[in-house]
């Protein structure tokens, strides 16, 4: 797995983020996180893969529920098989999840982003946030 984060092999590695989730409530469904002053995605300037999501709770999830974030395209979630995505729980206020390149591509000029998912237990309920950063990595050119 190591070999697939060498730039010099598959491209250049970029990380965006962080992105940020506020009051996180229970129940929630790929609701998209935000970046910087309004928007949720970024616009990437060359075609390359997803290989990674960190994230991490500002709260502890103190006794029940789970956070789950994803990375979307243009705000629909890739749905290729073995997507990162990461799971905050009770025992882990951060996680990370990597893939190898070419598994969950995308293009030029295609709009990136994180949403998250909770559990309907979520504990503490409209007061956690979240901050994640989505790991890409270019086609070699």
């Amino acid at each position: 797995m190591a070999d697939y984060f060498d730039a010099g092999k598959y491209g250049a590695i970029c990380v965006v983020g962080p992105f940020t989730a506020a009051n996180v409530t229970t129940g929630a469904s790929n609701q998209d996180m935000v970046i910087g002053q309004s928007s949720d995605r970024v616009t990437m300037p060359m075609g390359g893969s997803v290989i990674g999501v960190a994230a991490r709770s500002t709260e502890v999830i103190e006794t029940a529920g789970t956070v789950t974030v994803r990375a979307h395209s243009a705000s629909t979630e890739f749905a290729d098989s073995g997507y990162p995505a990461p799971v905050l729980t009770t025992a882990a206020t951060s996680s990370y999840a990597t893939q190898r390149p070419g598994a969950v591509t995308f293009s030029a000029g295609d709009n990136l982003g994180l949403s998250l998912s909770s559990t309907t237990t979520l504990d503490p309920t409209n007061s956690l946030d979240v901050d994640a950063y989505l790991f890409v990595q270019f086609d070699p050119s």
